[in-house]
């Protein structure tokens, strides 16, 4: 029988698909809380050597040549290292496979070597997007202060491939002194680059980006501005609302849905009224953009307009707008459509709004909640318990002392605790 082997390259890409999502197990961690606890790779990191030039130019080839959709497998999976370090034995490597996995492990690491970054740089401009993705990727994702300026070079390029693949390079790398290269990129003639010049913008969280990303709203191409409104929403500054406001009522519903995120992310009460009106009358995807919002913002303002959209038609809308209702600041009295919820038939939304009542601790509600409780699945009844807990209402004891004695242990305990709680508090009384 013949056989037909693949170039070492070409495994070393299909190899990358089975990355895992942590950096190493020598990278630094968190220092413990707790004195009694130590963490002896507390401030310590290690690395090891990044790939040479050979290596880059086998690995760029054998994407080149590989399915577009393990390709783009791959390009996802860059920088996602499993680590193991050196040691003879790897847990999870077959046999036959150690070859690869180190060479898989190097192409992971930081690329420092000058002839591999120039040859991403000339990748950037490669015919596969998916090999342009790769090479944007690897330049930005490396500490080599030579990488960031070949990506600001390609900025610059004649051909629309590299400046987009550029773009996307610098927002992998998430270098601020990239703005004033990537702000004049927006007056770049097409369309792509431009979008994802504003999406490296977003990425830098830089206030500077503000002002330039605003005059793309006007832009007459959609995706430009939904791409703005995005980044604007990444830059969570309040100076973006008067601008992102208006694209609430956008003519494109994705524009609509764009705008109405980034309002959330920037959390500003001024945008209340307008994603209220987003709630009440948008599409279906612009109405749960909304109802998650005016969470975020967590302006009581919004607490008629959840409320009214517990009828939505949509269960998700109706589950969203029940949630956000638990987020705002302040709310004293939870709406009655919030309590009739508790029979609602989603029982998702039972459930949420079980929650959301103990988080308004509005103790009118026991009643209702402890009616609840009486014909209600293990998930509610557990929900309810703890609503019940964060109310300083006697009534609920009764309820409480039910479900201590609950068929499901999880109730017991929640109930248990909480009765423990409200003798501890009548002790200190």
């Amino acid at each position: 029988m013949q056989m037909n082997h693949r170039p070492l390259t070409w495994s070393l890409a299909v190899s990358a698909l089975f990355l895992y999502p942590a950096r190493s197990p020598l990278s630094a961690q968190s220092a413990a809380v707790d004195y009694d606890e130590v963490d002896p790779w507390a401030g310590v990191s290690v690395s090891a050597p990044g790939p040479d030039s050979a290596a880059i130019a086998g690995f760029m080839r054998s994407l080149a040549l590989a399915d577009p959709l393990v390709c783009q497998l791959v390009a996802h999976s860059i920088g996602n290292n499993s680590g193991g370090g050196d040691a003879p034995y790897q847990p999870g490597i077959l046999r036959g496979e150690d070859v690869q996995e180190r060479a898989r492990r190097a192409l992971n690491e930081d690329v420092t070597d000058h002839a591999a970054l120039a040859h991403l740089a000339t990748s950037l401009g490669d015919e596969h997007a998916c090999v342009r993705r790769v090479a944007a990727r690897m330049l930005g994702g490396s500490d080599a202060p030579e990488a960031t300026r070949l990506l600001r070079e390609a900025l610059r390029h004649k051909d629309t491939e590299v400046r987009e693949a550029a773009a996307l390079g610098l927002a992998e790398a998430e270098d601020t002194a990239a703005i004033p290269d990537l702000t004049r990129t927006l007056r770049d003639r097409e369309p792509a680059v431009v979008r994802m010049v504003a999406y490296a913008l977003g990425e830098m969280e830089d206030a500077r980006a503000v002002d330039p990303l605003m005059s793309l709203l006007r832009s007459d191409d959609p995706v430009t501005r939904a791409a703005a409104a995005s980044a604007l929403g990444e830059l969570e500054n309040r100076r973006a609302t008067d601008g992102l406001t208006p694209l609430v009522r956008d003519r494109d519903p994705h524009v609509q849905v764009a705008a109405v995120e980034a309002l959330g992310e920037i959390e500003d009460p001024r945008a209340v009224a307008a994603l209220s009106h987003a709630l009440s009358s948008g599409g279906l995807e612009v109405r749960r953009a909304a109802a998650e919002a005016l969470g975020s913002i967590e302006d009581r303002k919004a607490a008629d307009a959840l409320a009214s959209a517990l009828g939505d038609s949509d269960p998700v809308v109706r589950r969203l707008a029940a949630q956000s209702l638990g987020e705002l600041d302040d709310l004293k009295h939870a709406p009655p459509p919030l309590v009739t919820a508790l029979r609602d038939r989603d029982p998702e939304l039972r459930v949420i709004a079980a929650m959301t009542l103990g988080e308004i601790e509005d103790s009118t509600t026991v009643p209702a909640l402890a009616q609840a409780y009486a014909g209600g699945e293990p998930r509610l009844r557990y929900a309810i318990v703890n609503a019940l807990s964060e109310m300083d209402d006697p009534r609920g004891d009764t309820v409480l002392a039910l479900a201590a004695r609950d068929s499901d242990s999880a109730v017991r305990h929640a109930a248990a605790e909480a009765l423990k709680d409200r003798r501890q508090d009548e002790d200190d009384d």
